[in-house]
């Protein structure tokens, strides 16, 4: 089955045709580039790391995550993980949650699992999101990405800020194609992680800070 997320993201400008799959196809080599922006979509799978994020051409963050949220403040809960590994405002990020079409099956989300499982698929996805990101904006300015640094998704040169490129101008509308590393499980079950490790508590802005009367867009 065959199925578009192009209305989920046509306002971010991004163009997504998903089709839902669990094992590998052999063809998944083509424009396998690691950290290269391509116009090919792959296929929906728990390895790839365009099956949980996508930045549009406006820069704004989609999350594309496989629970609900059953008022435990999930849907905040996530955003907010996303945004805080990404260094993209809170405001920036929505989410597809629990959409069988577009989101890898990441089981339920009773009492703290939509968190404690579903938190560190995204934690990581969003973390390889970053360092992919940083690679290419490395390319761009010609500067190592020890030397870069991010704020609302746009990239700097720490020692001449004049000189940045964003994140929209980076990836946006495109795919990362990227493969993550993923144990083979569906459900709560899930785990992936890519090369870049999460940040650390000590660094977190967003993570466990309140944010009364604020709705997550989308």
């Amino acid at each position: 089955m065959n199925v578009s997320r192009r209305s989920f993201l046509k306002g971010a400008g991004a163009l997504v045709i998903s089709s839902v799959a669990v094992s590998e196809p052999a063809g998944l080599a083509l424009a396998q580039t690691a950290g290269a922006a391509t116009s090919i979509k792959p296929p929906l799978l728990p390895s790839q790391l365009d099956s949980y994020l996508a930045i549009g051409a406006d820069g704004r963050v989609t999350g594309f995550f496989g629970k609900i949220d059953m008022g435990q403040g999930v849907e905040t809960g996530i955003a907010q993980i996303i945004a805080e590994e990404l260094d993209v405002s809170f405001n920036s990020v929505s989410l597809v949650m629990c959409d069988t079409a577009v989101t890898v099956d990441a089981g339920g989300a009773s009492n703290s699992m939509g968190i404690r499982h579903g938190g560190v698929v995204m934690r990581n996805a969003a973390a390889e999101a970053r360092r992919v990101l940083l690679d290419l904006a490395s390319a761009r300015l010609g500067v190592p990405p020890e030397a870069l640094a991010v704020s609302d998704g746009v990239v700097r040169v720490q020692a001449d800020p004049s000189r940045a490129v964003s994140y929209a101008d980076l990836i946006g509308a495109r795919y990362f194609n990227v493969t993550l590393e993923w144990n083979k499980q569906l459900g709560f079950a899930l785990e992936v992680k890519g090369k870049a490790k999460p940040k650390p508590a000590s660094q977190y802005k967003l993570v466990g800070k309140p944010y009364p009367a604020v709705e997550v867009p989308g």
